[in-house]
């Protein structure tokens, strides 16, 4: 693997999803210091296990999310539809900085076998981390609802539920 491309502390970063449910797809977009861009596609599980990982973090180091007033609230950044970087994560890894309350993400691409894959790390302040894990919330919640059985999504036009031994499509 070469040497992972910094993008140092974010100006921004959000997570979305595009397509209808079912047919989703997920990315996180980044904007670095220097202005670069950044889409890194994922599975909704990556998404979810990050935000996961990013409530998890936070709870452990005892974080206090406070609001910014409306006089101090950041400007709504709008990125290029281009990016510098793009491509599908393969592996993903958060490390924490508690002396300047900053995480760290690193991200591997899921190269082909005859390219070495890229790499990208980027930092972000635990405000941000609490705010993306609210947004990775909401993006992962708005796809399909869950069979109350067996935790599948549920389709529009059905779902044989495994756990009624597909006798009893929802």
């Amino acid at each position: 693997m070469a040497d992972p491309r910094s993008f140092g502390m974010l100006q921004h970063l959000s997570a979305e999803a595009l397509g209808q449910p079912g047919q989703r797809r997920f990315r996180l977009r980044a904007m670095g210091a220097d202005n670069t861009v950044a889409s890194l596609w994922l599975e909704k599980e990556q998404l979810s296990a990050l935000g996961d990982a990013i409530e998890t973090v936070l709870g452990e180091v005892e974080f206090r999310y406070i609001p910014r007033p409306l006089d101090d609230a950041e400007e709504d950044v709008v990125l290029p539809l281009d990016s510098e970087v793009e491509f599908r994560i393969g592996q993903l890894s958060m490390g924490v900085d508690r002396e300047t309350q900053r995480i760290v993400l690193m991200g591997t691409e899921a190269a082909a076998e005859e390219d070495e894959p890229e790499a990208i790390s980027m930092e972000f302040d635990f405000r941000r981390g609490h705010e993306l894990r609210e947004q990775i919330a909401l993006v992962v919640s708005a796809g399909r609802p869950p069979c109350p059985l067996c935790s599948g999504p549920l389709d529009p036009q059905g779902h044989v539920c495994p756990r009624q031994n597909g006798h009893h499509p929802q």
